[in-house]
């Protein structure tokens, strides 16, 4: 596989699965937490296996190449965290820190890609990477709510799975134009 089909391929696998994360995140599987978790910890497991393949393209930068690889542990960690989430009904504060790390270390992933694009010039999928950053961004936020009772959190962490999902298919759209 060429280093331009593995970037077109994680970015794809990085956007499905971020629409199931962002459809898990849905107030229609509030009644079901536990599949609700399970969902997402399929779409955080492929967003992982995205950037993975993403962060594996040959690359001389380095601010991208970490970023990625930041990008491919968060979503990782978070993958683990709703899954462990998904299998026992009661809510474990450990789990839900599990997964704000693992959304923080997404946020910054991205977040650092984006200035790595910005910085070459590509500001299409500087734009792609900033809005999955934020997004990231805004589901930590939300478990941290969360995690202390708010309700609040619920939609925040609503709006960020929402935007990362906007962020990463707008960024495989011009990925795959390129």
């Amino acid at each position: 596989m060429t280093d331009e089909e593995k970037l077109v391929t994680g970015a794809w696998i990085d956007a499905a699965g971020t629409i199931i994360a962002a459809i898990a995140s849905n107030r229609a599987f509030e009644e079901s937490p536990s599949i609700s978790n399970k969902l997402t910890a399929v779409g955080d497991g492929l967003q992982a296996v995205g950037t993975a393949f993403m962060a594996s393209v040959t690359t001389d930068n380095h601010l991208s190449f970490t970023g990625n690889w930041i990008d491919t542990i968060g979503a990782a960690a978070t993958s683990l965290a709703e899954y462990m989430q998904g299998l026992d009904e009661t809510v474990d504060a450990d789990f839900i820190r599990l997964e704000v790390l693992g959304e923080s270390f997404q946020s910054i992933g991205a977040s650092m890609s984006s200035f790595a694009s910005y910085l070459l010039g590509e500001k299409e999928l500087a734009i792609g990477n900033a809005l999955q950053g934020l997004g990231a961004g805004l589901e930590a936020i939300g478990s941290v709510h969360e995690l202390k009772g708010n309700q609040a959190g619920q939609i925040i962490g609503a709006i960020g799975a929402i935007l990362q999902a906007i962020g990463s298919n707008y960024y495989a759209v011009v990925v795959t134009k390129e």
